[in-house]
């Protein structure tokens, strides 16, 4: 996935090719890709979109039209969530959601500053099999330490804590069942790894018990989407009593800091559909982090971030964009399947 460009100071022609090059990772989103390719020719909505500061703006934009969407029947018609049942995406869609987002301008502007740190917990059903073969490979069978880069909420951590189904195999047994379809037929582990610690690192973690904040994340869930939407709900509800430590901050310095207090053992790091928004100067401090961690104690770093081009790919490394993936995945969790060739 390109990095973002946007900003005031940028021709809108830049800020529509990168809405066009984001299009393709709205393939679940009849909506928004109806959105997206309109807006990338729509001079009056590029111009709102450029005036976002975070990334992805447009992923801003649509949670800030949903967050303000309480009632407006000339839109919400199009929302599941609102309608029960949604009119199929079309032109008339994207002409009430440009006059919605015209006339509330400053409305939206006012989520600009906002991050979109979506937290699918279906996630952890494509790292979990990755980390389990990892730690496995190295002989490491007993309890370790989780810390999540970019972990938002922390839903991610939860991975100990929930069951798998995938297809006929069911591992666990636990309030929440994350279903995800192995393609390939990777190896799935007999149970899922055990936490010692689960520590979560984000340069500004979010509450998930804060109703805004919980507010906020179901916001950026995609508007057909309502089993994402509900499996948000269910986890966060598990968050609620879970033993996870959040650490604010920039991860190249907060993950030695935290690491060099945890008790005795081996360290597994990941970072899900997060990093990719760093620019290459920080990747590379996060990078040297994690390299000078692995020094002084056991450690093991699994990456699955978005590819150019669209869908999302897992590694493990230290330094993950050295190495070759060992699967690729649905950006969201729903499958995993083997590298291609």
């Amino acid at each position: 996935m390109e990095r973002w460009l946007a900003g005031e100071d940028l021709p809108l022609a830049q800020v529509a090719d990168s809405v066009r090059a984001w299009v393709p990772f709205a393939a679940d989103s009849p909506l928004y890709t109806l959105f997206a390719t309109r807006i990338a020719e729509d001079q009056e909505l590029l111009r709102v979109l450029a005036r976002i500061p975070s990334s992805p703006p447009i992923n801003i934009l649509f949670a800030a039209v949903q967050r303000l969407l309480t009632r407006d029947d000339a839109l919400a018609a199009w929302y599941p969530r609102l309608a029960g049942a949604a009119r199929p995406a079309d032109a008339a869609a994207y002409e009430a959601f440009r006059g919605f987002v015209l006339e509330r301008e400053a409305d939206v502007l006012a989520f600009g500053s906002r991050r979109t740190q979506t937290n699918e917990v279906r996630r952890c059903a494509v790292l979990m099999p990755v980390i389990a073969a990892a730690l496995a490979e190295r002989g490491w069978d007993g309890p370790v330490h989780a810390i999540d880069m970019g972990a938002s909420a922390g839903l991610g951590l939860l991975m100990d804590g929930v069951a798998y189904q995938y297809g006929g195999t069911v591992l666990g047994d636990a309030p929440l069942t994350l279903e995800c379809e192995n393609r390939g037929g990777l190896p799935l582990p007999a149970a899922p790894p055990v936490f010692a610690t689960r520590t979560g690192l984000d340069l500004a973690p979010v509450d998930a018990t804060d109703p805004e904040q919980a507010a906020w994340l179901e916001a950026l869930v995609w508007p057909e989407q309502t089993d994402r939407l509900e499996r948000l709900r269910a986890a966060i509800a598990l968050r609620r009593t879970a033993g996870i430590s959040m650490v604010a901050g920039d991860a190249a310095a907060t993950l030695p800091a935290v690491a060099d207090v945890l008790p005795p053992g081996p360290i597994v790091v990941w970072h899900s559909i997060a990093l990719y928004q760093l620019p290459d100067e920080a990747l590379a401090a996060v990078d040297d982090a994690v390299v000078a961690v692995a020094a002084r104690r056991p450690l093991v770093r699994v990456a699955f971030e978005p590819q150019p081009g669209g869908g999302a790919d897992l590694r493990v490394g230290l330094r993950p964009r050295e190495v070759a993936p060992v699967a690729i995945a649905h950006t969201h969790g729903a499958w995993i399947d083997r590298p291609y060739p």
